[in-house]
């Protein structure tokens, strides 16, 4: 219980800072050290750039250009300055290189590395309480980041999910649809051939109908007038009648006329 509530204080803690710069009997470093009490960064860097170029091997000259690059919020290149300084052989100036290269980690939210930097800081310099401070928020901060990327999977993996089903409705969907336009395509024949009977029935009935309604009996051949005629005529004079029997056998015997 005791130990989460150190957890728990944490975020609310201040981060520590750097070391102020190491004193030198260097001129420019003293101008450099003087500008950087004053506030002035970017005058003590100028100064600092003029010693650096005179002692590029000096680890204590890249330390205090380090310490005015990290006030400037340049902390890539301060980084880069007190690793230099991590060459050093004494062991004071070496834990305290470490411990502002954690620092210039930290600034760059890189967690894991200013893990690292601290604890060989503090492999130095054991009672170096500040370098502990800083290690434990940056452990913290580590372990939220590890946490929100977990989670960031967590829920990408979720939405990857939900889109497969998305899209295997949609191929399901897409299946069904192809599936009712084959069945279409093989009862389409089928359909076409029962149009056809249905038309041909109702063409018949039409028959049927207009042969029920208005159709008129063909006109009667040339025998069924003369019998016709001869059977009107028994109900004449009997001399009518063979005058009537004349004349369809004349008529008989007639040529036929030419039609052309």
């Amino acid at each position: 219980m005791r130990r989460a509530t150190v957890w728990l204080l944490l975020p609310l803690l201040p981060f520590l800072m750097a070391f102020d710069p190491l004193t030198s009997n260097n001129k420019d470093v003293e101008q450099g050290n003087l500008r950087m009490k004053a506030g002035k960064a970017e005058e003590a860097l100028g100064f600092y750039d003029k010693a650096v170029a005179k002692l590029p091997n000096d680890p204590g000259v890249h330390f205090d250009r380090g310490t005015a690059l990290f006030a400037l919020s340049r902390f890539e290149e301060a980084g880069q300055e007190f690793l230099r300084a991590t060459e050093a052989k004494d062991g004071a100036l070496k834990a305290s290189a470490f411990y502002n290269l954690g620092n210039a980690f930290f600034k760059k939210d890189k967690f894991k590395e200013a893990v690292e930097a601290y604890k060989r800081a503090l492999t130095l310099d054991p009672r170096d309480a500040r370098a502990k401070w800083n290690e434990e928020i940056a452990l913290q901060k580590l372990k939220e980041e590890e946490k929100k990327k977990k989670d960031d999977k967590d829920k990408k993996d979720k939405d990857n999910k939900k889109d497969d089903k998305k899209d295997d409705k949609k191929d399901q969907k897409k299946n069904d649809d192809g599936k009712d336009k084959d069945k279409d395509k093989k009862d389409q024949p089928k359909n076409d051939q029962q149009d056809k009977d249905q038309n041909k029935d109702k063409d018949k009935q039409d028959q049927k109908d207009q042969k029920n309604a208005g159709e008129q009996p063909p006109p009667p051949r040339a025998d069924e007038q003369e019998i016709g005629a001869v059977l009107d005529s028994l109900e004449r004079d009997p001399k009518d009648l063979e005058k009537e029997r004349a004349r369809l056998r004349a008529v008989r015997r007639r040529p036929p006329a030419k039609d052309w």
